[in-house]
């Protein structure tokens, strides 16, 4: 219920006015007292809620923005802003990426679409897995390349701050053409 409330102010907004207009213009036909009430109490209660929804930033608002903020990152090849998002026990991946990440230019980042963010709590801290199609263009010495890709990158939430831990990927179209050797994750690892 909390998610809904941080994450879709405008939702709420868009209710509550609906509500309170049903109520008013029900109040204007019957007379009742009571749906003059509840229309008032709506049309006070629901710009309180939106604004709290608007104050805060939901955890997976806090994802989406992380996202977009790392594409952003790797577009303007700042790498060592990338790299430092990357946690120092991260898998042999993430690890190779880290390694091999200066050696590309990153042309065009794109994150299309994010599907899901998903959350984990546990004793030891938060995990979180978001899939997305991601659209990557890029260039080394050699050659040039740029693909679309659905992939799923898991964060650990160290001391506050989100790190990336590994990264799965598949090409968009992977299945029909098994492995493309001009994928940029192909491009990146060693």
């Amino acid at each position: 219920m909390l998610d809904l409330l941080f994450e879709s102010s405008l939702t709420i907004g868009m209710i509550g006015t609906v509500i309170a207009v049903a109520t008013f213009f029900a109040w204007m036909q019957t007379g009742l007292k009571q749906l003059l009430f509840a229309c008032i109490l709506v049309a006070v209660v629901t710009p309180i809620l939106v604004a709290v929804g608007m104050m805060f930033d939901s955890e997976r608002e806090i994802l989406r923005r992380f996202v977009y903020e790392t594409a952003e990152e790797l577009e303007s090849n700042q790498y060592q802003k990338v790299v430092s998002k990357i946690h120092p026990q991260a898998s042999v991946e993430m690890q190779n990426i880290r390694d091999h990440l200066s050696e590309v230019r990153f042309l065009r980042v794109r994150v299309k679409s994010i599907q899901s963010a998903e959350l984990t709590h546990h004793r030891t801290g938060v995990n979180a897995r978001i899939a997305m199609y991601v659209y990557l263009e890029v260039e080394d010495n050699f050659q040039r390349a740029g693909t679309p890709a659905w992939a799923q990158l898991i964060l650990e939430q160290v001391d506050g701050k989100w790190l990336m831990v590994d990264l799965a990927n598949r090409e968009a179209e992977e299945d029909l053409l098994n492995e493309n050797p001009l994928s940029p994750f192909n491009i990146l690892s060693p």
